[in-house]
């Protein structure tokens, strides 16, 4: 069945393991390109896998080192969900009305404030959030802000689009549901949003489309909420596996529902091809797809320096080989220290 799904989605399969001989005919999929086709500016990477430090700090106490064969039902339910009809909103949620129409004015170099705001006001929750995102400690502003039109003049069209998305986005990571996700999805929507902020900065200092960077960062983590919520609904007891195949394969299936949701909300293709390079091994990343890559590995060092997981002085880290994500990787932390 893995086989199938790598074919459909044209995959290569996670390091260490190889691809079963085909048993029926291969289907084929456009796939959209990565947003750039220039040479990255830096192939930093930690000198260890960061998610096999990653994985088992997220699970706490719901790491488990199961019996051997125990974790196959748990694959075969992950495989079906990749393969499920995800216009059942029984599996993915529904993107918010309003976002469709934001991401469209927020791509717009032109729209006017004016626009923004008649599509904002249509959302009341967003509008709140937005007004009081701009009376916190970040923004700082003389007087009280009360209304949209002078929270849209303080935060500019730049900061309204990643505000915006941030905003809309939240509800959809933070989807509790079941014992182990209750407790990993606060944690993932923290490193969603480091890692957001991460992917702009390297976008910007790569001259790539920041904002589409900023959306595949908080998009990335999507297929592995949905995937620790399918199985929350199927274990007997709320144990995740530890093993080291287990592992490769649940991001691997994460990574592909996070592109197939990305294709059913529609998303700009720069996102959606961002999105495709983190499941598919066939060449070096390279444009927004290494952006998302890196970034992805740096909000979760991070993370995890600030739990007392990882030094940041540690070698392994190989932060200092680069000055590039050294940067990005303070600047995470002193977004951190105003929060």
């Amino acid at each position: 069945m893995l086989t199938f799904l790598r074919r459909l989605f044209g995959m290569s399969p996670p390091s260490g393991q190889t691809a079963e001989p085909a048993s029926q005919p291969a289907t084929s999929e456009t796939v959209p390109a990565s947003e750039s086709d220039a040479p990255a500016s830096t192939e930093w990477q930690a000198a260890f896998d960061v998610d096999s430090r990653f994985y088992p700090w997220l699970l706490g106490r719901f790491a488990s080192q199961v019996s051997n064969g125990a974790e196959k039902p748990l694959l075969v339910a992950l495989e079906r969900l990749c393969r499920a009809d995800f216009s059942d909103t029984r599996h993915i949620p529904r993107v918010p009305s309003v976002l469709p129409q934001l991401l469209k004015s927020l791509r717009n170099e032109y729209v006017s404030g004016d626009e923004l705001a008649g599509h904002i006001a249509k959302d009341v929750s967003l509008v709140a959030e937005i007004i009081s995102e701009v009376n916190s400690s970040y923004y700082s502003p003389a007087d009280k802000i009360s209304n949209l039109d002078n929270a849209i003049r303080l935060l500019g069209i730049n900061g309204l689009r990643m505000l915006v998305a941030r905003t809309a986005f939240r509800p959809l990571i933070q989807l509790q549901a079941g014992h182990v996700t209750s407790v990993v999805a606060p944690l993932i929507w923290e490193q969603s949003e480091k890692c957001a902020q991460a992917c702009r900065q390297l976008a910007q200092e790569r001259g790539l489309d920041a904002f589409h960077a900023y959306l595949a960062g908080l998009l990335q983590n999507i297929g592995l909420i949905i995937a620790f919520r399918a199985l929350d609904q199927i274990m007997t007891s709320p144990t995740m596996p530890l093993a080291t195949a287990f592992r490769l394969r649940f991001f691997h299936m994460a990574h592909i529902l996070s592109y197939r949701i990305s294709r059913e909300w529609d998303f700009p293709e720069a996102v959606m091809g961002a999105l495709k390079d983190q499941v598919s091994h066939e060449s070096p990343l390279q444009g927004l797809g290494l952006v998302v890559r890196q970034a992805s590995d740096i909000s979760k060092l991070s993370q995890m320096v600030n739990a007392g997981v990882c030094n940041k002085d540690d070698e392994g880290l190989q932060l200092s080989t680069d000055a590039q994500i050294q940067r990005c990787f303070s600047a995470l932390h002193a977004r951190e220290g105003e929060t």
